[in-house]
């Protein structure tokens, strides 16, 4: 199943707190093997899912929605 912007991002977040704290040797994130020294790739990629995040919101599933859902917000009053 296709993974969220958010979702993409919540991933690589994680994967960088274990590097930094090197609570681990290495990482596996989409099929790749990082470790400490991958650091600033995956600070690239988060900068640039960080940008399609502000620009299409967490919930854009890249190649299945053709534009940026609309984001509605529902008010319930008791």
């Amino acid at each position: 199943m296709a993974e969220t912007l958010g979702q993409q991002y919540d991933r690589l977040q994680e994967a960088i707190k274990k590097l930094e704290s090197r609570a681990v040797q290495s990482y596996e994130i989409d099929g790749l093997q990082a470790t400490y020294v991958d650091l600033p790739v995956l600070y690239k990629r988060a900068d640039i899912l960080e940008a399609k995040i502000e620009r299409y919101g967490r919930d854009y599933i890249p190649g299945q929605n053709t534009k940026p859902q609309k984001r509605v917000a529902r008010v319930v009053f008791d």
